[in-house]
């Protein structure tokens, strides 16, 4: 018994698709991508979007720049023979760099934000207001 190819369609020129009750796959798969190509062109006009993924990414960077600034600065401790024990000599780094650190600088100050003179200008007109 001879049986036909996927790509070709069976005698009497029915569409395997319709016969079987099948969804037309490739026709599916237009659809789907038309649909998230509309959603993301969209997202990417959203105002309200784009600043709320740039507060998120601000808040990201934010939490790793704390986990780095919170990681120890020493090597960590490696259980096992010290190298003093088993007889192999051992040479002290140059410059004891874990004696004297530099301090670390005092962070950067927040950004000025342009709407402060008009906020300060707010806060004394309510001052006056209340007098």
């Amino acid at each position: 018994m001879k049986t036909a190819r996927p790509s070709e369609t069976p005698p009497g020129g029915a569409d395997p698709a319709a016969t079987l009750g099948t969804p037309d796959l490739a026709a599916l798969a237009r659809d789907w991508i038309t649909l998230w190509q509309s959603e993301i062109s969209a997202l990417v006009a959203d105002r309200e979007a784009e600043e709320t993924w740039q507060a998120l990414f601000a808040l990201w960077a934010g939490m790793l720049a704390n986990a780095i600034n919170a990681m120890p600065r020493e090597r960590p401790y490696h259980p096992g023979p010290s190298p003093r024990a088993s007889g192999a000599p051992h040479h002290e780094p140059a410059g004891n760099a874990s004696a004297t650190r530099p301090p670390r600088p005092a962070p950067a100050p927040p950004p000025s934000d342009p709407r402060d003179a008009e906020i300060e200008r707010l806060h004394r007109r309510l001052a006056e207001l209340e007098q």
